[in-house]
């Protein structure tokens, strides 16, 4: 997690914005190393987004929807891919996408029963979205059982109809964890998407060096010198 605020705060955007442009890296090279064309490939991702309000922080029950977040699968560079992730989420976020995809799931509250079922038949049927990508905001802080610390939280997804692949993603205790479903016959290789998604990672890390950290020693030194200073500037005592 801190690598990823890390990167955030070097480029721009948030933390989500880093961890899809991450997994628009790790699809681009999966595809590529099939062999398949990724030139100005975009691939769309179904991401769930809160819609609650601010007053309502802290309310019973859940208020979901979905935003539509395109994937720049064909952008081989991290940070211009980081870069177009952020525009695009922010050009979505400010035109209510999400606020208006929970106003469309609402009216089937009041809809016949008839058109709310051919709705549901619809929706399997129609390719809105390549694949979902979750990222839930978890504890940051270790979670123990009978006094044995979990170590780490990776959520599962389940796959829909006519799709090959999920990404939950949970941060957890400093950690960010990707937990990946896919349907054997049209993504048997799940593992070796696993590796490009390491590599997606490493890749956009690599682009914000960590901070120098002083040394102890030199921190020392300097405590010492200060102090030094301070006691020789006292008056001395007639």
């Amino acid at each position: 997690m801190t690598q990823l605020k890390r990167v955030k705060d070097a480029h721009g955007g948030t933390v989500n914005d880093v961890i899809l442009s991450i997994v628009a890296g790790g699809l681009g090279r999966y595809l590529r190393a099939r062999g398949h064309d990724t030139e100005e490939l975009e691939l769309r991702a179904m991401v769930p987004v809160s819609v609650r309000a601010e007053e309502e922080h802290g309310a019973l029950g859940n208020r979901i929807s979905a935003m539509m977040a395109p994937l720049p699968v064909w952008c081989e560079d991290p940070v211009e891919r980081l870069h177009l992730v952020s525009a695009e989420m922010g050009d979505l976020k400010s035109s209510g996408q999400a606020v208006g995809a929970e106003i469309l799931t609402k009216l089937t509250d009041f809809a016949p029963s008839t058109i709310a079922s051919q709705a549901a038949r619809l929706q399997p049927a129609q390719r809105f979205f390549n694949l979902v990508v979750t990222n839930v905001p978890g504890p940051q802080f270790p979670l123990y059982v009978l006094g044995r610390k979990m170590e780490s939280i990776f959520p599962m997804v389940p796959l829909a109809r006519r799709q090959a692949l999920c990404i939950g993603i949970m941060s957890y205790n400093g950690q960010v964890n990707f937990g990946l479903i896919g349907d054997y016959d049209g993504m048997a290789d799940l593992d070796s998407f696993a590796l490009d998604l390491e590599a997606a990672t490493a890749e956009v890390v690599a682009t914000a060096p960590a901070k120098p950290k002083r040394s102890r020693s030199r921190a020392k030194a300097s405590a010492s010198a200060n102090g030094a200073s301070a006691v020789a500037a006292e008056p001395r005592s007639s």
